[in-house]
């Protein structure tokens, strides 16, 4: 079904009547400004329920990235706002055709595309019966769920239980932490951000999360060039703004001695919370301490080998977050990938803390309270394989604390013999061995990331890399030689959705949606631009253009 397509803001009531007979509507917006759709002088039911439920739905519009609403449109319809730049690239997105409901605008001729990154040819327009998805975490979850919203049935198998590695956080925040320059990994957060804004208000409506805002503070003279320069761009100012120290002061409820920049929309949640909701569908079948021992393709399934069984779908999705280096199939494990250690703590909120109202990071990060605790941290360790708890890691976390609050810290943490154990001599001489024995119980999480060499996620269609390697051999002599004509050899119905860093409650979702879009044939979230960024092809590509074969 073709989307219906307006090169200007139509009238509210045009826009509602069209939603009667197209599923999706988009609007190009002419300018990097949240748009007004004016109602009818008698507006009628649906009119008005559009109208009360814009406010939210438009508070995390955004001018990078297409902006994808659900339940403003009567029957299901979804509305898409293309702001310019995706605006003059519909056919980015509407791979399947579009109707112009105004005059056409002028398109961008689309941009040549090498063969290891144009589609794989494994779509057949129709939804798969089933798929089977590796990992239960945010990543697996959220493709899990795109998938059965679009009624395909998917069977989750995980080593361990949902949610337990780093999605297990007990706070996480949802915010971006974007370039002021229109970088691709821009462009991802800003979208994603969004994406999973709008998630949460719809699956979790009253519980696991809050929306507090969130105070980046400017801790380093880098950082503050960094968010003035977020802070000029006026087009997103309801999503991000530069405030100074007295403003920040206020909005955290405690006295804060730098500026910064404030998301007002931003959120904390409770990672396995949002995991649980995620997998809370009919079409999805949960299988903990399942880990995948091998997967065999039969020329039209694939079957996930288990200890404890056996299954069989047409598609396989691998969502193994730090566990991709141990995948089973070497097409994964054979990617170059980083594991990233991190470990936050957990305190008992003290009189002090709870005045806190929104979320800080800077260096480190804390939560408001919730239950009566914060959550507080992380350590980064690069190339590291341990998640198990350390008091060492917790010093470090408390220490960074100190340098982002000092009065919250102390208060804090004076219940567990602030200025009596070794954590108040580690803070005055940071050189000072540090005692393991804190005075506190453990009640962190410890757990490990996955990143990629160029910090973006590694999302889409799995090629055949020993095949790439042979077919694409001629690259190593000239990285420019054309091979055009040689179609990529992509495994049959296998994709991937992993190495999302630390970033993963703003990428997952929506890299989830558009894994499910690839494989049912429908308009694409992300652009061409992002989608060839994202695509695993490019570590085989690379690896083969510098003589380093990755199999």
């Amino acid at each position: 079904m073709q989307t219906a397509v307006w090169n200007d803001i139509p009238p509210l009531r045009e826009l509602l009547a069209a939603a009667a007979r197209n599923r999706r509507l988009a609007v190009c917006l002419p300018e990097k400004r949240i748009p007004r759709f004016e109602p009818s002088e008698q507006p009628d039911e649906a009119e008005r329920r559009f109208l009360q439920h814009w406010p939210q739905q438009s508070a995390c519009l955004q001018f990078a990235a297409a902006n994808i609403l659900h339940g403003l449109l009567p029957q299901g319809a979804e509305l898409w706002l293309m702001p310019p730049a995706a605006a003059d690239c519909l056919s980015d997105y509407f791979s399947d055709g579009f109707e112009w409901q105004t005059e056409a605008r002028p398109q961008s001729p689309a941009a040549a595309q090498k063969p290891w990154f144009r589609p794989s040819e494994n779509r057949n327009g129709a939804p798969p019966e089933h798929v089977a998805v590796i990992g239960a975490g945010i990543a697996g979850a959220a493709t899990a769920r795109a998938l059965a919203e679009r009624g395909v049935r998917v069977s989750v198998l995980e080593a361990r239980t949902a949610a337990h590695a780093a999605s297990g956080n007990r706070q996480g925040l949802l915010y971006a932490k974007i370039s002021a320059h229109d970088t691709e990994q821009t462009e991802l957060l800003l979208g994603g951000y969004g994406h999973s804004r709008r998630l949460l208000d719809r699956l979790l409506p009253d519980s696991g999360w809050q929306p507090c805002g969130v105070l980046h503070l400017n801790h380093s003279p880098a950082e503050e060039k960094r968010n003035r320069r977020l802070a000029a761009q006026d087009w997103h100012a309801h999503l991000y703004r530069g405030v100074s120290a007295a403003e920040a002061s206020e909005l955290a409820g405690i006295d804060l001695s730098s500026d910064g920049l404030y998301w007002p929309q931003g959120v904390w949640l409770n990672p396995p919370a949002v995991v649980r909701a995620l997998l809370n569908h009919p079409l999805i079948a949960l299988h903990e301490d399942t880990p995948l021992s091998s997967a065999e393709y039969d020329g039209a399934n694939w079957t996930a080998h288990t200890p404890r069984g056996s299954f069989s779908a047409s598609h396989i999705i691998y969502c193994m977050g730090a566990h991709s280096p141990n995948a089973a199939d070497a097409n994964v494990s054979a990617l170059p990938f980083r594991q990233i250690r991190g470990q936050t703590g957990v305190a008992a909120a003290s009189g002090f803390s709870k005045r806190l109202r929104c979320a800080l990071s800077g260096e480190s990060y804390i939560s408001p309270s919730w239950q009566g605790q914060h959550c507080y941290g992380a350590t980064f360790v690069l190339n590291s394989n341990d998640d198990a708890w350390h008091p060492h890691e917790e010093t470090a976390n408390r220490a960074a604390l100190q340098q982002l609050n000092p009065p919250l810290a102390q208060s804090l943490f004076e219940q567990n013999s602030f200025e009596q154990n070794s954590l108040y001599s580690f803070w005055r001489n940071p050189l000072c061995s540090v005692s393991d024995d804190l005075s506190a119980p453990p009640q962190g999480h410890a757990a490990l990331r996955c990143d990629s060499p160029d910090h973006l996620p590694v999302v889409g269609a799995l090629g055949d890399i020993a095949a790439m390697q042979t077919a694409y051999a001629k690259l190593a002599l000239d990285k420019n030689y054309r091979l055009d004509n040689i179609p990529c050899p992509y495994l049959p119905n296998a994709y991937i959705n992993t190495a999302h860093g630390t970033r993963g409650l703003a990428t997952a979702p929506v890299c989830a949606a558009a894994i499910a879009a690839d494989i049912i044939g429908l308009p694409q979230p992300l652009s061409q631009r992002l989608r060839t960024a994202l695509n695993p092809n490019r570590a085989v590509i690379r690896a083969i253009v510098r003589q380093q074969p990755l199999l």
